[in-house]
């Protein structure tokens, strides 16, 4: 791959990992309501999620599902109707009280739950449609392919591990009063507002 070819995806992999999104969002919320090390699975689930659908680009399924309307709108559909779902287990109160309410409506993604998550994700699969065409257009090499999983997967990575920092950071401040369910509404609010951006493109 020419340098300035891999620069330009470089920067789309961590302009489009890093900006707000559906995966950072619940990183926060997870590294805010249990910890860094409850993070983990996500860390990794996101970018083996991910790299398997830049795979399924290569080879020319992604680009297969996404070219037939009725399958794109369900795939966009169903990611922005998941996205609510999280949005309403965040912000809607529960009975219970403190922190046993609290963890029991955020529980941490595992593993699989992370990467299967990113088949419902819009915004994965925005960046899969930008990179399949515009760096994967004239045909996708082994070689190719792998260095692009490989930007995106340090990209994922990284993303998820700052802003679940973020929030871990902050656990001794939220767990002041009320701060954590504040902090747990905002973010479903925001989360839902992504999911009605998301509804508009």
């Amino acid at each position: 791959m020419p340098l300035e070819q891999l620069l330009a995806l470089t920067t789309l992999a961590f302009v489009g990992s890093f900006t707000p999104g559906p995966n950072n969002m619940i990183a926060t919320v997870t590294g805010a309501n249990h910890g860094f090390r409850a993070l983990l699975p996500h860390v990794f689930g996101v970018p083996f999620g991910f790299a398997s659908m830049l795979i399924a680009g290569a080879v020319g399924v992604a680009a297969l599902l996404l070219a037939h309307p009725l399958i794109a709108s369900l795939i966009k559909w169903a990611g922005i109707a998941y996205l609510l779902f999280i949005a309403l287990q965040l912000a809607i109160p529960r009975s219970g009280s403190g922190e046993i309410r609290e963890r029991a409506m955020v529980k941490p993604l595992s593993f699989w739950q992370s990467a299967a998550f990113q088949y419902a994700n819009p915004k994965a699969w925005m960046l899969v449609a930008a990179t399949t065409g515009s760096f994967m257009a004239s045909g996708a090499t082994i070689g190719g392919t792998a260095i692009i999983v490989g930007v995106f997967s340090v990209a994922c990575i990284g993303s998820v591990v700052v802003w679940g920092w973020a929030g871990a950071a902050l656990r001794s401040w939220l767990a002041v009063g009320s701060r954590m369910r504040v902090f747990n509404i905002a973010m479903g609010v925001s989360l839902a507002a992504t999911a009605l951006w998301l509804a508009m493109q």
